[in-house]
């Protein structure tokens, strides 16, 4: 038995390209102020896409704006992340002509964005997002945040490798 599926809320209707001239285009507003694209949630979704109608389909340029919540990689607190989309690809018509791993027009005129978008959502994301630039990260040692004030810990910086240099110097001082 197969999962129903949900059209997404990204999806347009393009059927009217399909008979058009090429050079026919249309410039869509988007103004979400949340929208879930697949596991992700995008608060908000703003910006506008132009489509084209080439010869090979339909050509979607555009820019589009949203904020991620992910976690610090340093303290593990909330970071937003402001990602700008950069919307500029190919949905191949007719669709027997899409080369692999490239976007089609189906047969019925839909184009649905959502894949699209929730990839360059994902990509928009720094490897090492930070809450703030300047963020103290957690003591190694007890946990605490400390961007919100410091520990009673020693921090021992000493490569264990090295530790028994230390003792050597530990007993020149003695004697």
């Amino acid at each position: 038995m197969s999962e129903k599926h949900h059209p997404s809320r990204l999806r347009f209707n393009f059927g009217f390209f399909l008979e058009a001239p090429l050079g026919t285009s249309r410039t869509y507003e988007l103004n979400y102020p949340t929208i879930q694209v697949d596991e992700l949630t995008l608060t908000p979704l703003q910006g506008d896409f132009t489509a084209v109608r080439t010869s090979e389909g339909v050509y979607v340029t555009g820019q589009l704006y949203t904020i991620q919540h992910t976690p610090c990689t340093r303290c593990l607190e909330d970071a937003v992340i402001e990602i700008d989309i950069n919307l500029d690809d190919l949905y191949y018509y007719p669709p027997d002509t899409t080369p692999e791993g490239e976007y089609a027009l189906g047969e019925d005129g839909y184009i649905d964005l959502g894949p699209l978008v929730r990839e360059l959502s994902i990509l928009g994301i720094p490897l090492h997002p930070l809450c703030r630039e300047d963020c103290q990260g957690l003591c190694p040692q007890c946990g605490q945040n400390l961007n919100q004030g410091q520990c009673e810990c020693e921090i021992d910086n000493i490569d264990p490798r090295l530790a028994v240099l230390k003792e050597l110097l530990s007993e020149d001082v003695k004697s």
